[in-house]
């Protein structure tokens, strides 16, 4: 059985998801939170993770800690795994995870341009409470609920990364660019998780003019009609009263119709949602 040995104390987001990731690839092995042993760090069949003062992927010593330029533990798990390069396209929390663990919170809110106050009261207290109880144990193994909570997140994370790039392709040549008055919208049709991979399709298109996207509603049977960013010009809340629209959100950010319209009147409902020029 493998082994993975991550440092003791506290426990991060990067020593927690790379556990995570390890878990889903290898299948089976106990975690062990303590201090590397020399024979720890010249086993391959133990991955020392975010601890050891080593980073020798062929010997599966993963830390970062020895060399400032180096990137968080749980990048250096991912290039070793051949995730990372995906996972930056695909994850917008993923490269900022690096830089709060190696820079801290203080230079990474100065990074982003923001007070680092923002950064503390965006903390989840999900992950805290999973991760404090992480830190709590010396060892885990397939007896313990948090093993499996664990793996199946490294699961989950990596079949995303391919579920993302297959729906991007996808949306590149299925989904439609419409014009919304002298602005546009994006369509797509595909039920399964209507709106995987739409930030990414967008960023591919790369047009400041696309202020709409409709796909399927993941509640009901009809559309769902969603402004894009903050953008003030669209509000949904004029058709709120129209007898094909089945809910608008208060703050007039979304709709969403009865049943699934032709597309053709979807963008007639759209267009009334513009209130300016």
């Amino acid at each position: 059985m493998y082994k993975i040995v991550v440092h003791p104390g506290s426990a991060h987001k990067d020593d927690f998801l790379s556990v995570s990731v390890l878990l889903a690839t290898l299948k089976q092995a106990e975690v062990f939170r303590r201090e590397p042993t020399e024979e720890d760090l010249n086993d391959p069949d133990t991955y020392v993770v975010d601890v050891g003062m080593e980073l020798r992927p062929e010997r599966h010593n993963f830390d970062h800690h020895q060399d400032r330029s180096l990137p968080c533990a749980f990048h250096l798990v991912m290039q070793h795994l051949g995730h990372h390069d995906a996972a930056m396209l695909m994850f917008a929390w993923y490269p900022y995870m690096s830089m709060m663990d190696v820079r801290g919170p203080y230079r990474t809110a100065e990074h982003l341009g923001v007070d680092s106050s923002v950064l503390f009261a965006s903390s989840s207290p999900i992950d805290g409470y999973i991760i404090s109880t992480f830190a709590s144990l010396a060892s885990l193994n397939a007896q313990n609920p948090l093993y499996d909570l664990m793996k199946s997140l490294g699961e989950n994370m990596i079949a995303l990364i391919g579920r993302k790039m297959e729906r991007l392709e996808r949306l590149k040549s299925e989904a439609k660019v419409i014009e919304i008055k002298h602005l546009k919208a994006v369509a797509s049709d595909i039920d399964n998780s209507p709106k995987l991979a739409m930030e990414l399709y967008l960023r591919f298109l790369d047009d400041e003019n696309i202020v709409i996207s409709i796909t399927p509603s993941n509640r009901g049977e009809g559309w769902e009609l969603l402004r894009l960013g903050d953008n003030t010009i669209v509000d949904f809340r004029v058709i709120e009263n129209n007898q094909e629209i089945r809910f608008v959100h208060g703050s007039g950010f979304l709709a969403k119709t009865h049943k699934r319209l032709p597309l053709e009147e979807v963008v007639e409902l759209a267009c009334m949602a513009i209130t300016e020029s």
